[in-house]
């Protein structure tokens, strides 16, 4: 195998680098999003169509991030492009409501059983904010649980012990809480729990220690942060046993996890939410968020005659017609038949890697599922935050290997989390291992 023709001439960014240079001059940091920094600067785009992206410099990318996860169906769509130019020729913000609204809403609410009902925001992080809010007001409780190493965005509970480290994690059977930005009020560590992932017991006695303060505990199945290990089904029913023993609600973060089946990772494991949040995917590539749930916690959005919602809730471009127009020409795509053929070009990329470390006697390993995928440079079991939390010189060596993936014709980030979109073809999953093989670490 060769690796497909993808840069143009010896590799360079020179262009990407000039145009850092210039936004440091009026953008603080010199971009809006902190996880695009690579060594020395980012890579600007250009432009991207299916599964790959081309830069200023005219380099080409087979893209295994597909801007966090969020799309899915491939870069410039044609059904989605189409249907987004219709509506935008018809305007793209009103603060009146659109029936755009309405259909996202019934075909996310006909695909998974716990969507009683939903409601629109504009972000993952909106999304789980709006969630926790409305545990709170149902339970008349102040307090939640999440687990250690999980991102949930930038809502200063949710943060809490986001990327703790062996300084400040403190007891692995009772992790520390955290706090994450500069400035996070320090009441964040009394109404923030934290428990390790895949720990039952452990989870089971942090809910029962949060009894009647206890509003809701927040879980993503398969967290990037965490190493995206297997879920264990016994940690999966003690929070959900122990949460209705207690009082609280199970509050499930499918804004990524979303991805793994028709209905989620919640109907593929088999999951019972009181209320989830939503995001990435169901936006087709454009701002979008959503808190969906059984009626009771959703009702907390919901005026009583006349007055305000127990959890006021709206967005200058919430449920705008343009992101629900995208949205729901995405999902209509992903039928079963798009589910298979994502965790079939996903698999073929964790087998091939596997392989790959298998023959040059590397001890690294790959975890995921569906069509997403992490690399750790390390066979460590993975069960939580610990296991797979890299030392300095693992973090050193796994970055590497993203950079010279980059120059091979394949968009990695450095944290190693891989995701693959529905345009990917046979090909480019041969493009993809060709490149890995070629950027493993001497030995």
């Amino acid at each position: 195998m060769t690796v497909r023709a993808t840069l143009a001439g010896p590799w360079s960014t020179d262009h990407s680098a000039a145009l850092y240079r210039r936004a440091q001059q009026s953008i603080t940091d010199g971009t809006s999003r902190a996880t695009l920094l690579r060594k020395g600067h980012p890579i600007y785009v250009d432009h991207g169509e299916g599964a790959w992206v081309t830069d200023v410099d005219g380099n080409r990318y087979l893209d295994c991030n597909n801007n966090f996860a969020s799309i899915i169906v491939g870069h410039a769509d044609p059904a989605i492009a189409a249907a987004v130019g219709a509506r935008m020729a018809r305007g793209t913000a009103f603060s009146l409501p659109n029936d755009a609204e309405i259909e996202l809403a019934e075909l996310l609410c006909g695909r998974v059983e716990s969507f009683d009902l939903i409601r629109f925001c504009n972000s993952g992080t909106e999304a789980v904010m709006g969630a926790l809010k409305a545990a709170r007001a149902y339970t008349g409780r102040p307090n939640v649980i999440k687990v250690e190493g999980a991102y949930h965005g930038t809502y200063d509970h949710a943060e809490a012990s986001q990327s703790p480290d062996p300084t400040n994690w403190g007891d692995a059977a009772a992790p520390a809480t955290v706090r994450y930005a500069v400035g996070t009020p320090a009441s964040v560590e009394d109404e923030v729990g934290i428990i390790s992932f895949n720990d039952a017991e452990g989870a089971r006695a942090a809910i029962r220690r949060g009894g009647d303060r206890l509003a809701g505990v927040l879980l993503d199945v398969m967290p990037n942060r965490v190493g995206m290990p297997a879920i264990d089904p016994q940690f999966i029913a003690a929070i959900r046993e122990t949460t209705r023993e207690v009082g609280a609600l199970f509050v499930l973060d499918e804004v990524i996890s979303f991805r793994l089946g028709y209905g989620g990772a919640q109907t593929k494991l088999g999951i019972d939410p009181d209320i989830t949040s939503l995001a990435k995917i169901i936006g087709g590539g454009f701002p979008v968020g959503a808190i969906a749930g059984r009626e009771g916690p959703m009702s907390m959005f919901t005026r009583v005659s006349g007055d305000r919602a127990k959890v006021p809730s709206s967005g200058t471009f919430a449920a705008n017609p343009i992101t629900m127009t995208a949205g729901h020409a995405a999902m209509a795509q992903l039928d079963r038949e798009a589910f298979a053929r994502l965790d079939k070009i996903g698999e073929g990329v964790r087998i091939g890697l596997r392989s790959i470390f298998d023959k040059a006697g590397l001890d690294w390993q790959v975890t995921g599922a569906g069509s997403l995928f992490r690399v750790h440079p390390h066979t460590r079991t993975i069960r939580n935050y610990r296991d797979s939390h890299l030392s300095s010189d693992e973090a050193t060596e796994i970055t590497e290997f993203g950079l010279r993936m980059q120059a091979h014709g394949v968009y990695f980030i450095a944290e190693s989390l891989g995701c693959l979109n529905l345009a990917t073809s046979d090909d480019d999953v041969e493009h993809f291992l060709v490149a890995a093989e070629a950027s493993l670490p001497s030995p």
